[in-house]
């Protein structure tokens, strides 16, 4: 289930142009010699399957979005409350994606891992990296992982 959600996130935009197609091809007209035709008259029930088809897709797009505002929200909730309880003040030095490429770092995933996790380029990545050593002060990942360590 995971992962069928997964996919869905990463297509999530693909839902609303294949909804902008099946609607434009279910109300799509023919100019002939002056005469406007609606190209699919003939079969009125597969014009309103293309567009409960297209309305299903809106809707499966609406759904995913308020489902990945649950999921940060509740990742949120439980970030602050982590920091909150373990002491640690870093997530309040970072901001809190710097916090999120923090946390995957220190939980030794390489930097390909990371820029899939959170959907992001490289140099994205690169300048979270390094206004993360920039502001606890360190050099290298192998000093970031030792600092949580200790």
């Amino acid at each position: 289930m995971k992962k069928v959600i997964d996919i869905l996130y990463k297509r999530q935009n693909y839902l609303l142009g294949i909804a902008v197609f099946l609607s434009l091809s279910a109300v799509s007209i023919t100019v002939n010699n002056g005469h406007t035709k609606l190209n699919l008259s003939n079969y009125p029930i597969l014009m309103i399957g293309l567009v409960l088809i297209s309305i299903l897709l809106v809707f499966t797009y609406i759904k995913i979005d308020q489902s990945r505002i649950r999921t940060l929200s509740k990742e949120i909730k439980e970030s602050k409350t982590n920091v909150q309880n373990e002491g640690e003040q870093i997530a309040f030095i970072l901001t809190s994606r710097q916090y999120e490429v923090y946390q995957l770092i220190a939980e030794g995933k390489s930097n390909k891992e990371i820029m899939s996790d959170l959907y992001i380029e490289q140099s994205t990545l690169k300048t979270h990296i390094n206004q993360i050593y920039k502001k606890l002060n360190i050099k290298s990942r192998k000093e970031l992982r030792s600092n949580i360590n200790s």
